[in-house]
């Protein structure tokens, strides 16, 4: 009987080892087959309007670490590299103001963000701009930037303007 149970066991143990081996060699095949994944791109902001208001709405005990990564922001516009004519285009036209009160009632700190005139096909997102010239810092850039917004579902909010009376 002994002889029996221990055949047995050493069939299960074929069958799961067998198992595992094929498992193995059918995720190396496919891992072949299937091309590598690619890095998510920096995201693209662009305004084609005369000016932009956009409203950035922070979190209170964030407000110090939104501040900090403008200031990081407006170095990497005076900086920035491949595309120095267009950045400090940018930068010129580019103003940030903390609202004196907050307005939206959710205990949020407005930001707003008075981009005039605006840089045509211009990319403007943040993350994209602090790449460019802080490669080495951009996770934690990006993760303070990132975690200073609200909770809540509106985080940003851009309003593209057009001139329609210049007095």
């Amino acid at each position: 009987m002994s002889s029996f149970r221990n055949q047995q066991v050493i069939r299960q143990r074929v069958w799961i080892g067998s198992a595992l081996v094929v498992t193995l060699a059918v995720g190396v095949v496919l891992g072949t087959f299937l091309p590598p994944r690619q890095a998510e791109a920096q995201p693209t902001v662009t305004f084609n309007s005369d000016a932009v208001l956009l409203f950035s709405f922070i979190k209170p005990g964030s407000a110090s670490d939104y501040e900090g990564i403008m200031q990081k922001l407006s170095d990497a516009l005076q900086q920035s590299g491949n595309t120095t004519e267009d950045r400090q285009a940018q930068a010129r036209g580019w103003k940030v103001y903390r609202a004196g009160a907050d307005f939206s009632g959710q205990n949020m700190v407005p930001y707003v963000w008075l981009l005039d005139p605006v840089v045509s096909g211009a990319n403007y997102s943040a993350s994209t701009i602090l790449n460019e010239v802080f490669p080495e810092e951009i996770e934690e850039l990006f993760n303070t930037y990132n975690d200073s917004f609200t909770d809540g579902q509106l985080k940003q909010l851009p309003v593209e303007l057009r001139l329609v009376a210049d007095f």
